[in-house]
């Protein structure tokens, strides 16, 4: 195929910045913050640090069959022609600024727009223009994102099963879920929407290491035609690339293999570390890449550093590739000699950055509740397994709720959910085939259910940043509306440390009696 390297301008309005001298948080797979909210949001997905993506059905991880696998760097050997290559160095590439935007457009399954702009609005309200700086990097130059923007980058479906992505990159910040490389069709799209595939890559954070342990990368990929929700990540409970240069490649193989205990089809693929080899998906493993993830469908997209759910990435990026080649093991030592990852890069934070310190958890076992528990208080109750006692709310009147939420933190879904229903009593149609579900809206600022379809709004003013441990311990004023046929749900959350949020879901669509009640996911409520 025909080397493509892209060049145009960026935004006129931001400012570079050269600098010489050297400078870093999607739970189980889920459907968020779709992916998903949400830092640790999220994301983290995101903003959902928790969108992440689509959000909220979750796929265990069992173990992999494969050894693993021998460690060195390879011989290297000549590189073939790349589909792109971005150098991130300041050049007319075709990048774009991206930033996050209330205004979702037309993307169902999303928590945020993302759109292109030279300015964003800081945590004031004030618009500010956008700072792309470029530091000294592994190769020449590289660029910075300091946590308000993102970029998009002019690359087209690969329209292959085999393919190779390699970039170099250095974070600030990192969260749970939350984008470096975000690349698919229809991404911002719920797998509800008829005749919509959602397919996507997102290069990012979890916790699913040991005892929690954190990871980077994690490259977790999805076809929602399949239903396929795979990984591939080197399984060393370490966290690679923040406060330090790594390059991470990810080859595709086009083998597809069909893994025998969920029966699905898989794409081998291969995850190298710095040019070595860290993680090698094979016939039979779990691990692997969704197939046609990134063949031709509806709006296609390559973002970095930003994604429709999560918090947006903070630090740095240089040498981006795309090949429609499974590189080989010298190719990929070949991409990584080009390189230096001692470098030090660095560059200026922005005037609103604060303090990044890591914040204090909550002692949940020294808690002392005063109301009614729901959910165990080790965080531990699964998703729908737990409810609250029903509570009818009339036609024309309004009932209000009061209870203290706790999170175990891991993603922006382990919070408070609100069930809305027809029955007083049982929340599925399997015990009560007259059971009818309106809506079920999560504190992350995601829902589902037919009622909640023809929602008028869904609006928060979260702070994604600090999402899972502003709502560990806050307070929580919940109130429901009958309308008669339509229903709003409205949340006033108190953090522990003092600072108000506000949630709103409104003109969701009802047909009836209409009752409510709680449920948790890994939290746990004291209903007052």
């Amino acid at each position: 195929m025909k080397k493509k390297v892209f060049a145009a301008l960026l935004s006129a309005t931001m400012v570079m910045s050269m600098m010489t001298a050297c400078g870093n948080e999607p739970s189980t797979p889920a459907d968020n913050s779709t992916p998903q909210s949400t830092e640790e949001s999220s994301v983290e997905p995101s903003s959902s640090e928790e969108s992440s993506a689509e959000e909220s059905t979750e796929e265990s991880i069992p173990e992999s069959s494969e050894e693993e696998p021998a460690g060195g760097l390879a011989e290297a050997e000549p590189l073939p022609d790349p589909l792109y290559h971005f150098a991130m160095d300041g050049s007319d590439e075709g990048i774009l600024t991206m930033i996050q935007s209330e205004d979702k457009g037309s993307n169902t399954g999303a928590t945020y727009g993302v759109v292109e702009s030279s300015t964003y609005v800081d945590k004031e309200g004030a618009e500010q223009p956008i700072v792309v700086q470029y530091a000294d990097g592994p190769v020449g130059k590289c660029t910075y994102i300091d946590g308000n923007f993102g970029l998009k980058l002019p690359v087209e479906a690969l329209n292959t099963n085999e393919y190779t992505i390699s970039f170099w990159m250095n974070a600030d910040r990192l969260s749970n879920y939350g984008p470096t490389l975000q690349i698919g069709s229809d991404m911002g799209m719920a797998d509800t929407d008829e005749g919509v595939a959602v397919k996507w890559i997102n290069v990012t954070q979890t916790e699913w290491g040991t005892s929690n342990a954190k990871i980077f990368p994690v490259v977790w990929d999805r076809n929602s035609e399949t239903g396929v929700w795979p990984w591939v990540y080197a399984a060393d409970d370490s966290i690679h690339g923040k406060k330090e240069w790594v390059l991470v490649t990810l080859v595709a193989t086009g083998d597809i293999y069909n893994f025998a205990d969920d029966g699905l089809d898989r794409v081998a693929a291969k995850l190298y570390l710095n040019g070595e080899l860290a993680f090698d998906a094979a016939e039979g493993t779990y691990g692997g890449l969704a197939p046609d993830v990134l063949t031709a469908e509806d709006n296609f997209e390559c973002f970095f550093g930003i994604n429709y759910w999560d918090s947006v990435f903070k630090g740095f990026v240089d040498e981006m590739y795309f090949f429609d080649k499974a590189l080989t093991d010298g190719q990929v030592a070949s991409l990584y000699l080009e390189g230096n990852p001692s470098v030090e890069s660095v560059a200026e934070a922005p005037a609103e950055a604060g303090n990044e310190a890591e914040p204090v958890a909550i002692d949940h076992s020294a808690v002392t509740t005063s109301g009614t528990v729901l959910g165990a208080t080790d965080c531990s109750t699964g998703f729908w397994s737990e409810f609250s006692e029903v509570v009818e709310v009339p036609s024309g009147e309004s009932v209000t709720a009061n209870f203290v939420n706790y999170t175990d933190g891991l993603a922006n879904w382990h919070n408070f959910l609100v069930v809305l229903q027809n029955v007083p009593e049982v929340h599925s149609a399997d015990a009560n085939a007259d059971y009818k579900e309106y809506g079920v809206m999560r504190a992350d600022n995601f829902g589902w259910g037919a009622g909640y379809d023809s929602i008028a709004t869904a609006e928060c003013d979260w702070n994604w940043d600090t999402f899972t441990t502003d709502m560990d311990g806050a307070n929580v004023e919940l109130t429901i509306t009958n309308n008669g046929e339509t229903a709003d749900v409205v949340a006033k959350v108190t953090c522990a440390d003092g600072k108000v949020y506000n949630q709103s879901y409104t003109g969701i669509a009802v047909d009836g009696d209409l009752y409510y009640c709680l449920t948790v996911e890994n939290a746990f409520l004291d209903i007052q």
